[in-house]
């Protein structure tokens, strides 16, 4: 993907999928923090922290994207697909801090108990629908992000997925919320706080290797590949790197000798044979003798 149009295309892609998401992250927001409201749970308000949180990366995530979506120029040869995987490298960052508020009010709820409000039938159809919803989101963004190789759409994809954890867990608690079990609730807070810390580490998984210039390919392969070619003596210095919407293979190859036509005619029939083997990538060979 390394012309401008196909940039231009796979942002305009990621950005129309952000925008379905946010319009139902919005909504799932906005019950959660009505049912936290009305039973003042702290597990259900901390679900709905949790989903202001998606919210804000997805308004993030699209003002990135303008940026991601500039082709290559003289200050950045590679691209600007890193603006992507930094946003969602920052994803974690507000995690954190939602970790750390839930972690201290849960605690401060255990040392000081509340009483709260009866049981309501209705609030646990509100959390199905909000579970229903997240699932969709979870598997429509996570297929869409793997599809289009997005870092930022799988990373968000992720944490919706700790969405579907936390809202299960917050319906379980309210069976013995119901029973006058109170403590049960700032118990779950704390194990959504874990959650959410899980979701981070695995963003933080994904995202670090992008952003270290991570191999990726493994050499071997990129130079068996190259070998297949008629005229290829060797394969060496090669390296690979790749953004969300950018991926690069550099090598040299050492050709039997021949006229300097000839060589450049190899070169190029290896930058198609690694176009074909690994993709739709950038492939720089430079020949030697």
């Amino acid at each position: 993907m390394f012309g401008k149009n196909k940039i231009q295309s796979y942002s305009r892609d990621v950005k129309k999928i952000l925008i379905v998401i946010l319009v139902l992250n919005i909504i799932v927001l906005f019950i959660k923090i009505v049912a936290g409201i009305m039973t003042r749970s702290l597990s259900i308000l901390s679900d709905a922290a949790h989903s202001g949180i998606d919210a804000f990366n997805n308004i993030v995530g699209l003002f990135v994207l303008k940026f991601a979506a500039e082709p290559p120029d003289k200050e950045h040869p590679y691209g600007h697909g890193k603006f992507e995987t930094l946003a969602a490298f920052g994803i974690v960052v507000f995690l954190a801090i939602t970790c750390v508020e839930i972690l201290q009010t849960s605690i401060g709820r255990l040392i000081h108990p509340v009483n709260l409000p009866l049981f309501k039938i209705g609030v646990v159809w509100i959390l199905v629908l909000t579970l229903l919803i997240n699932i969709f989101v979870w598997i429509y963004e996570r297929g869409r992000g793997k599809l289009l190789k997005s870092d930022l759409l799988i990373a968000d994809a992720t944490h919706t997925g700790s969405d579907v954890l936390i809202t299960l867990s917050v319906l379980g608690s309210q069976y013995f919320i119901a029973h006058g079990i109170y403590w049960i609730d700032p118990v779950v807070a704390i194990i959504i706080a874990f959650i959410i810390a899980r979701a981070g580490y695995e963003v933080v998984t994904s995202t670090v290797p992008i952003l270290v210039d991570e191999a990726w390919l493994d050499p071997a392969n990129i130079s068996k590949s190259a070998m297949k070619i008629n005229g290829v003596k060797s394969c060496y210095d090669i390296y690979s790197r790749r953004s969300p919407s950018l991926a690069f293979i550099e090598c040299k190859i050492k050709v039997v000798p021949k006229d300097l036509y000839t060589a450049h005619q190899i070169a190029d029939q290896v930058e198609g044979k690694l176009r074909e083997d690994f993709g739709d990538c950038k492939v720089t060979v430079h020949v030697e003798p």
